[in-house]
């Protein structure tokens, strides 16, 4: 005679082998993309995917995000707490939540507003959007520089759009400080 489970132990049977594959699928999502993207981070990359699309040289970055800023900077990947502060020219409290930083097909972009009074004291709002290189656009940077930051009336310039391979974004991304046309 053949002992047939009961739907409970079936059940329990199934909850576990979810809560076992859990662990795998969270290591999964932040070793590969760096952890969930933010809804300000979703809407700043579409935003900045139909300005790439519209086909100009220049690209002001201002209309593109909705929240304050008074300087955005360019980091590399591949930084560490040291070298992200010195392009910040701050320390960055929240560097840990920079998952995708170590990552290669990434590079961030750090909106940085000036600091003001909170509940808790002072604070500096900052707010990172990873980009992806073969999703939206590299970065390019002068030989050993590791960031760049400009002010909030500066641009992205497009430096190359030229054919790429599928799946490889065409655009070569810098950015400049505005300065008199």
């Amino acid at each position: 005679m053949a002992i047939k489970p009961s739907k409970s132990f079936l059940k329990v049977l199934g909850l576990l082998a979810l809560f076992s594959l859990a662990p795998v699928t969270l290591y999964t999502l932040y070793t590969r993309t760096g952890g969930p993207a933010s809804d300000k981070e979703q809407k700043f990359q579409k935003n900045l995917r139909y300005a790439f699309m519209q086909g100009e040289d220049a690209i002001d970055l201002a209309p593109l995000a909705d929240w304050p800023y008074i300087k955005v900077c360019a980091l590399d990947s591949g930084l560490s707490r040291d070298d992200v502060a010195k392009v910040l020219g701050f320390d960055y409290q929240n560097f840990e939540e920079l998952h995708w930083l170590p990552l290669a097909g990434f590079w961030t972009l750090v909106f940085i507003d000036k600091e003001r009074e909170a509940s808790w004291g002072m604070a500096r709002p900052v707010t990172p959007i990873r980009i992806p290189r073969k999703d939206l656009g590299d970065l390019k940077l002068p030989a050993g520089v590791k960031g760049t930051c400009i002010t909030h009336d500066g641009r992205a310039e497009i430096v190359r759009r030229t054919g790429a391979a599928v799946g490889e974004s065409p655009i070569i991304v810098q950015l400049v400080s505005a300065g008199p046309d």
